[in-house]
């Protein structure tokens, strides 16, 4: 578990360095009397402070606050220029690369196919060829590079940057943060699973800046959920809490590359327009369908094709039941449903939206919203960036991580 550092005045300079900072990070421009106010800070204090970030180069003054009277107030600013990330998203059969600023806006990016099951070597000589690149061509510093996030499926152990597995990549025990942190010496390194880095976009700028316990699920090639809890994300033991995806749905149904039985990611993603269109496609002999991918049945099932129809209904159900199983477990305040499945939500919004509609708490009068996500495909970067971005700027207030029975 996290153990707090033993109480001291450099501990209590730090920790109030690092409020003040990340204050003006996520609320600038701003005034010396707003953060004050907020952390009941004194005026010598709060002046070394400023004078410490504005020397250090993290903040600058922009400017005046409008005034109704009286002398107008100098405003903060955060200096988003004052360094740079990295930002990776390992795909199936692509990587995608952004070089961000600190605020986690996006300056450049490329997309690097490469072929399925590559070893990780191989992959962490695509990351680093291209990140190196995307920082000669926008003339950034190498030492301006202050950290990488790094994003996949599977399960990710995010406390020693390993991927313990990813049956889409083909990868067990790939330590990810060792390696590019021996071709990146001095920057740090972070990875996670995909759907948690999406979830940190949606607290910075998302649907879930609005509230403090939500679940993002994930609708596409798989299934992912991330779990926050008092605005935290919830990440279990070893960091695979959220394998929502590997519950069981049909107990001995289709077999599951995870090992199981009956996942329920074998029934509300692409994974079952395979299994089920296999099955159903010599009752069909008419389809149009000419491959069972995502993007493929939703066409057909947009053309009005009967299969394709057919199949969306019933994932539709599956996925109900899915999301109906979630409220009841976690009674969150909002479920938001992103990833690349959602760009055909018409073909299975409302029968899902009817499911999670009738669960154990609405019998009471107490709703869950149940929305789209706002955010774009561009978010997955982002929130890569915000992985190590918001590491950064921890406060640093643990000491280590001790193993308790």
């Amino acid at each position: 578990m996290k153990v707090l550092r033993n109480g001291s005045k450099e501990l209590i300079k730090e920790i109030n360095r690092f409020k003040v900072l990340n204050m003006i990070r996520k609320k600038h421009p701003i005034s010396r009397s707003e953060i004050s106010q907020e952390y009941n800070l004194g005026a010598s204090t709060l002046k070394y402070i400023i004078e410490d970030l504005t020397n250090v180069g993290y903040i600058t003054e922009v400017g005046e606050s409008s005034s109704t009277g009286g002398r107008r107030a100098k405003l903060l600013e955060f200096n988003k220029d004052y360094g740079y990330t990295a930002s990776v998203k390992i795909e199936e059969k692509q990587i995608l690369i952004a070089l961000t600023n600190m605020e986690a806006e996006i300056m450049d990016s490329c997309a690097v196919t490469f072929e399925k099951q590559l070893l990780p070597e191989a992959i962490v000589d695509i990351i680093e060829k291209h990140i190196h690149h995307l920082l000669k061509i926008n003339n950034v510093e190498r030492e301006k590079l202050l950290g990488i996030g790094v994003l996949s499926s599977g399960l990710v152990n995010r406390k020693h940057g390993i991927i313990i597995r990813s049956s889409m990549l083909g990868w067990k025990n790939a330590p990810i943060t060792k390696m590019l942190k021996q071709r990146f010496d001095q920057v740090r390194v972070y990875v996670d699973n995909n759907i948690n880095g999406y979830t940190l976009a949606e607290l910075w700028n998302g649907l879930g800046k609005e509230y403090n316990n939500f679940l993002v699920v994930s609708v596409g090639a798989g299934l992912g959920l991330s779990v926050v809890i008092d605005r935290q994300i919830y990440y279990g033991a070893v960091g695979g809490a959220g394998e929502f995806g590997h519950t069981t749905i049909e107990v001995d149904g289709y077999p599951c590359h995870c090992g199981q039985k009956g996942c329920l990611e074998m029934y509300a993603s692409e994974f079952y327009f395979e299994n089920k269109g296999s099955e159903l496609l010599p009752q069909f002999p008419n389809t149009k369908i000419k491959d069972f991918s995502f993007n493929e049945v939703a066409a057909k099932a947009k053309e009005g094709d009967p299969l394709a129809v057919q199949l969306f209904k019933q994932m539709s159900k599956y996925l109900g039941y899915g999301l109906r199983n979630l409220i009841n477990t976690f009674n969150p305040e909002q479920i938001i449903l992103a990833g690349e499945g959602m760009r055909f939500n018409e073909l299975f919004w409302d029968d899902v939206k009817r499911m999670t509609e009738s669960n154990f708490f609405s019998k009471v009068g107490i709703d869950t919203n149940v929305v789209k996500s706002r955010l774009d495909d561009t978010s997955w970067l982002i929130g890569g960036a915000l992985l190590a971005i918001d590491q950064i700027f921890q406060e640093p207030i643990y000491e280590k991580e001790k193993v308790t029975k």
